[in-house]
């Protein structure tokens, strides 16, 4: 997607959701995220993965201890 399109694409109301489910759970603790999650299906449930998934390879943590299924996998990582 070219960036000249990021005005519409940013002001769709499928953006708009997503942004208000990502802001919910940055402010929120993990395991509220996760029982979001469990109760949720659909696009709702697609849009709290990304969000975690982006927080998680942000660096959180907690939200990695609590959805292990989404942290990227380490590759060649030795402890």
């Amino acid at each position: 997607m070219h960036q000249d399109h990021c005005p519409y694409h940013c002001e769709s109301d499928e953006y708009k959701a997503y942004k208000e489910i990502e802001e919910q759970i940055v402010h929120c603790t993990p395991e509220q995220a996760w029982a979001m999650y469990c109760i949720s299906d659909g696009t709702v449930r697609i849009n709290i993965t990304l969000a975690v998934t982006k927080l998680i390879a942000r660096g959180n943590k907690a939200l990695q201890v609590e959805f292990p299924e989404l942290a990227p996998a380490n590759k060649g990582y030795r402890e």
